[in-house]
């Protein structure tokens, strides 16, 4: 028999509500439904696979953040709901996989699902088939900070990625009720751009580089979102409609939001200091590597596995720690190359191989990077 050896890691699906689109309006949604398709087939293709041990979501599986500021965002529970009761092949073949007894599947939140909780995952994606196993697993809250929503085994840690970053980390200063962070805000900003005009095609990360050189860190966060706004063609007195709480629902304008956050780089400085506070800047324009390096710094890991940042990486040792390997598992909502990332355990050989695999829509596609560390 051919041995379960494998995981395989996803990230940045972004599974949202399917939308009602109003005339004149464009879909919003970043998981069109070319990417589904692709993404349903990877899926079936997972539950026939002989050597795969488990399956980790680790981050960004739904999403609703990424919803115009006129429309209220649903639930992950509604969204999941709501696709089970049109039939959606995707929910359907992601339900599936979960029924296969073989397979370990798990689901880490990340920043756009950070309200996914163990009852809705148990609710949705419990083994019918076989009730000594689980079904899908909830790998534990993204809503507080970096090691509350985290994969381990033995050396190689796993987790979204999102709280290194300084917009997208739960924030419980200026938030302290949701710990909603700012990404959200720029997320709803960026998503009624995309339904106004149909252009979306600027992931909002990309203004925080030109900010940054324009204005410094210490006006950054106001600064980057007031530039999405403008973009956006938004007013500064524009409401976001919220989702609800206590049964009601409460817009709040993005003016009290820019205000809100001005402080958001000197409160990460006091907390962390400059140093980190600014790498958790470069963590939002895609580099991650950094915080892999440091908590493999720590000795007691040599692999480390993010997503966030939609990018594929696989790099092997750096200037400062030897012997560990970075992987991100890249996105599946930025239309091909669909990526994820496997590792492989070869107990006889004392080793572990990192892959970032590229999937063709149908079939696999090709290795796109290969690396290796000892246990």
């Amino acid at each position: 028999m051919t041995e379960r050896n494998k995981r395989i890691f996803l990230s940045d699906l972004h599974i949202s509500h399917i939308p009602k689109i109003e005339p004149g309006k464009y879909d919003y949604t970043w998981l069109q439904r070319k990417d589904a398709d692709a993404l349903t087939n990877f899926l079936k293709y997972l539950n026939t696979r002989p050597d795969v041990e488990e399956v980790l979501f680790i981050g960004d599986l739904f999403d609703n953040w990424v919803i115009p500021v006129y429309i209220e965002p649903p639930t992950i529970d509604e969204i999941i709901t709501s696709r089970k009761a049109k039939k959606d092949p995707l929910m359907q073949a992601l339900v599936d996989l979960c029924q296969n007894s073989n397979i370990r599947v798990v689901c880490l939140p990340g920043n756009h699902d950070m309200e996914l909780t163990e009852e809705v995952v148990e609710t949705h994606f419990k083994n019918n088939s076989d009730p000594q196993r689980q079904g899908m697993i909830f790998g534990g809250t993204a809503t507080w900070n970096a090691g509350s929503s985290v994969y381990r085994s033995s050396r190689l840690r796993a987790e979204h990625g999102s709280a290194h970053a300084m917009f997208n980390a739960p924030d419980p200063i200026n938030n302290p009720g949701s710990r909603l962070p700012l990404g959200y805000y720029i997320s709803r900003v960026a998503a009624t751009k995309t339904y106004n005009t149909g252009h979306g095609d600027r992931h909002w990360w990309t203004y925080a580089d030109d900010v940054l050189e324009a204005v410094g860190p210490d006006k950054f966060a106001p600064a980057v979102f007031e530039a999405i706004l403008e973009e956006a063609k938004l007013p500064l007195d524009t409401p976001i409609v919220m989702p609800k709480r206590d049964g009601k629902t409460e817009p709040v304008d993005a003016r009290q939001i820019s205000a809100r956050y001005q402080n958001l780089y000197s409160q990460w400085k006091e907390r962390v200091g400059v140093g980190l506070a600014f790498k958790s800047i470069l963590a939002e324009i895609g580099y991650l590597d950094d915080a892999a390096d440091r908590l493999c710094k720590k000795n007691d890991t040599n692999i480390v596995v993010f997503g966030h940042s939609h990018d594929w990486d696989l790099d092997k040792d750096s200037w400062f720690v030897e012997d560990r390997i970075y992987a991100n598992c890249g996105s599946w909502c930025d239309s091909p190359p669909y990526t994820y990332v496997e590792i492989e355990t070869l107990r006889d050989q004392k080793k572990r191989k990192v892959r970032v695999h590229e999937w063709a829509g149908k079939k696999p596609g090709e290795i796109l990077k290969e690396e290796h560390v000892n246990f």
